[in-house]
């Protein structure tokens, strides 16, 4: 029931690192049916380009010892010599044929998967020798779905096959005298049209088991809501954390423009809003620097520490706001301001001489 209910709740559907995983573990959709249907393609293939010029040959070999066997010396030459030739062709044929169903087999496997490679798989597992699990799987519900398409492959092919056959038992008995190339050739032409049918047959059966299996496959794979959010939590962080690690870095920063406060010049406000803090050196600087600023409680303190360090604070709400928004903390102030913040600056140093 717990299993059941589990499986009701993935909902979602399978992310790119869970793909990744099962791919790395050797999961992947491979339909057996598309797999099986190129595999058939190669035997017509060789059947109808490889096995035609083979019994040309071969019968050319054999005319002599068939239709005119006095002709033919039956001495150990002859008929080693007879016997490598037809060996040799034969070999020739079949090391093609076996070449061509080895590549259709790797490229049955390959054209629905891709190169990949899957360590686990190699790992020698205790539990795939477990007969309780062999058991489970024996009478497990893809069981009976496999069992089902089985019956159904078999019986949709053998119509096929007995509706093609039976024409041909009927013509049968027309070889009779007929020669024996004759007989070759219509053998391997009716051979090639009962393949190209099974095929064509099989062409429906691939198609739709490549869909199912790909649909089992992506359904395996769904993922629950709450798994969904801990893998975004694995790769991307954890929010809460990630939050807290932001305050902990603008709080560092803080810490870090407030300390630079005490060697302003002056304080720039708007008066209880904004405060912005600069520093102008006329032997190292081209433009005062904005040391600080900040605004409501940040700006509250940056003139509080202004205060505590005897900094002049000027109230002007314009080139307050201009300064926050448009300079950064370290960076000289732009050629616009330069005017009204020379003189404020020059204003401070009239301050200092009368202070002094």
């Amino acid at each position: 029931m717990a299993e059941g209910d589990d499986d009701d709740q993935k909902t979602e559907a399978p992310s790119s690192r869970r793909l990744d995983e099962a791919r790395e573990r050797g999961q992947l959709p491979i339909s057996r049916e598309t797999t099986a249907w190129i595999i058939l393609l190669g035997i017509l293939v060789t059947m109808a380009w490889l096995i035609p010029p083979l019994m040309i040959r071969l019968a050319g070999i054999m005319r002599v010892f068939l239709e005119s066997p006095d002709q033919f010396a039956m001495d150990d030459g002859n008929m080693q010599a007879l016997m490598f030739h037809t060996l040799g062709q034969v070999a020739l044929a079949s090391g093609t044929a076996f070449f061509i169903l080895m590549l259709a087999i790797i490229g049955g496997v390959m054209i629905q998967t891709g190169f990949f490679f899957a360590p686990d798989l190699l790992e020698f597992d205790l539990m795939r020798l477990n007969p309780a699990a062999g058991f489970k799987r024996l009478f497990s519900m893809q069981a009976v779905v496999d069992l089902g398409k089985s019956v159904g492959k078999m019986l949709f092919l053998g119509g096929i096959a007995f509706g093609v056959l039976m024409p041909i038992a009927y013509e049968s008995p027309s070889m009779t005298g007929m020669p024996l190339p004759a007989i070759l050739d219509f053998l391997q032409h009716k051979v090639v049209y009962l393949l190209a049918m099974l095929l064509l047959g099989f062409t429906l059966i691939a198609a739709f088991d490549l869909f199912y299996t790909r649909y089992s496959y992506m359904k395996s794979l769904r993922m629950t809501k709450t798994e969904v959010k801990d893998e975004f939590k694995q790769m991307e962080g954890d929010p809460m954390i990630k939050s807290r690690l932001r305050q902990i870095r603008a709080e560092k920063a803080r810490k870090r423009m407030m300390s630079q406060v005490p060697k302003a010049d002056v304080v720039i406000t708007n008066p209880t809003h904004y405060a912005v803090a600069l520093q102008y050196d006329g032997g190292t600087m081209s433009a005062p620097v904005v040391l600080a600023k900040g605004i409501n409680l940040i700006a509250e303190r940056i003139r509080s520490v202004a205060g505590e360090n005897r900094i002049p604070i000027v109230s002007n709400p314009p080139l307050a706001r201009a300064l926050y928004d448009g300079v950064e903390i370290n960076q000289q102030i732009p050629g616009q301001h330069y005017r009204a913040v020379a003189e404020i600056i020059s204003y401070v140093y009239k301050l200092r001489k009368l202070r002094r």
